[in-house]
């Protein structure tokens, strides 16, 4: 089945390769950015807009899948997904937000730690779907790292720095969500981070990972 994965850059590469391992789908990636600019650089309502345009151009005589696999324009649009059931012009459509509350829940986490963009955090899906007298959810946004590792940089340093805010929130977390795709490139550098320096000993859950299987779950 042909799939369309909707991404702003290396984030959605990281998904298809691990996608690749797994299914025999024909993929398509479609980039979705404006300008050289990221979608998390635009507000909700552009977002928004934009990200809808492009998915009522895509027929459903060709696509039966479509996968948002970026953060940020999920937070802009998940509320339509929710009332539409995730179809939208007869295209099944998946986004990481839900499955990653899904895992969360399965697993009985009760104190989550939210790394993303400011857009995400911004709209907080992960804490409305998840939060409740004995669960905890907070966020930590990382303006700058996704455009670093977007241009293959390797100085994260001052974005891992912003960790220290949520030191003492660190040394109880259950988990540690990677809430924007580009961030699981790097989940192995931010894992020795939160464990040599803020003595966390819970698990980082790659999102890409848990959409994935969500998807091969739930698509047949």
């Amino acid at each position: 089945m042909k799939t369309i994965i909707m991404d702003s850059g290396e984030g959605g590469y990281d998904f298809i390769k691990k996608m690749k391992k797994t299914n025999k789908y024909t993929i398509y990636f479609l980039k979705i950015s404006n300008k050289g600019k990221m979608i998390s650089d635009y507000n909700k309502e552009y977002t928004r807009k934009y990200l809808l345009q492009k998915i009522n151009n895509i027929s459903e005589t060709n696509f039966r899948f479509i996968i948002i696999a970026c953060h940020s324009a999920s937070s802009c649009i998940l509320d339509i997904l929710i009332k539409n059931n995730f179809v939208i012009n007869n295209i099944n459509i998946f986004e990481p937000i839900l499955p990653m509350c899904l895992y969360i829940k399965e697993k009985k986490y009760k104190k989550i730690l939210i790394l993303s963009t400011k857009l995400t955090e911004k709209i907080r899906w992960h804490y409305r779907l998840l939060n409740s007298n004995d669960i905890q959810v907070k966020y930590i946004t990382f303006p700058l790292l996704p455009k670093i590792i977007e241009n293959k940089g390797k100085d994260f340093n001052k974005s891992f720095n912003r960790l220290i805010n949520k030191k003492e929130f660190l040394k109880i977390c259950d988990c540690v969500v990677l809430g924007c795709t580009h961030f699981n490139i790097i989940k192995d550098l931010i894992s020795k981070e939160l464990k040599t320096k803020y003595n966390f000993n819970g698990i980082v859950l790659d999102s890409n990972e848990i959409l994935l299987k969500y998807f091969n779950k739930s698509a047949f």
